[in-house]
């Protein structure tokens, strides 16, 4: 009994795509406990800083970078939220559960086997403007926190996982190419802003495709234990529509069908 109650009450999760939503933003959130927990834990040198001197001991941070680096993070997000009203209920599982073995798992190896960056002095940070006094800043609070989550890089694998449930999503050209482009640019902008190293991004591509085979395989198995695939799309609810739409909406006549009498 205790058992089938337990099933019961994890299909309703599953199907309530606002608890979906905030059990995501929570395990998102996690990366900031883990980040506080090594920062505690561990003196800045402890770990490993993962490089490939050919390339990485090669480049300049440019603040410009900062741009597609911070789409990125918002992206990170903004996308998993957009689904919860788009997407069919197969692939926004499919999506969501990819995104949190991504997660869940970065954690363990952040934790278990630290990795990180150690950020280029503000004198070889090119340029003297907006972006440039940005990227200094961000300098200072990764040192300050001691952060130690460079391997495997969560812009990329967001990035891929994003890009590839895009695609699935709409399989059209100027969408593969939209989201293809726009993974590039964040993932060099990892790099460029110097908040990674190329294993860091190598590994992050990896975990995003790990990660996309995994949701893809989980996000199946718990459709067809629902047998909802086909099912109507059951959004959150829309807390942001203005009071007098919605007092508007609740004025709204019910229109009646008169189905007459049969004859």
């Amino acid at each position: 009994m205790k058992i089938k109650l337990n099933q019961t009450a994890l299909a309703r999760i599953f199907q309530n795509r606002l608890a979906v939503v905030l059990i995501l933003l929570g395990i998102q959130s996690l990366f900031f406990v883990t980040n506080g927990l090594n920062s505690l834990l561990r003196d800045p040198s402890d770990g490993w800083e993962l490089k490939i001197g050919f390339i990485d001991n090669h480049l300049s941070p440019s603040g410009i970078w900062l741009i597609p680096y911070a789409v990125g993070f918002f992206l990170s997000a903004l996308v998993p939220l957009w689904a919860a009203y788009t997407m069919p209920n197969k692939l926004y599982r499919q999506f969501v559960l990819s995104l949190a073995f991504a997660l869940l798992t970065g954690y363990v190896v952040y934790l278990a086997l630290p990795t990180y960056v150690v950020k280029p002095a503000p004198d070889n940070i090119k340029g003297s403007g907006l972006f440039s006094e940005l990227l200094h800043r961000l300098y200072e609070s990764d040192d300050a926190m001691s952060t130690h989550n460079a391997a495997p890089s969560q812009h990329v694998f967001y990035a891929i996982l994003n890009m590839c449930f895009m695609i699935r999503f709409r399989p059209r050209p100027r969408v593969f190419w939209f989201w293809s482009m726009l993974a590039a640019l964040i993932t060099v902008s990892a790099l460029l802003t110097r908040q990674h190293h190329s294993p860091d991004l190598i590994s992050g591509y990896l975990w995003g495709i790990a990660a996309y085979y995994a949701g893809l395989w989980l996000g199946a198995r718990v459709t067809a234990w629902l047998g909802d695939e086909d099912a109507p799309v059951i959004p959150p609810p829309v807390f942001w529509k203005p009071r007098r739409e919605q007092e508007r909406r609740a004025r709204k006549p019910r229109q009646s069908v008169d189905m007459g009498t049969a004859e």
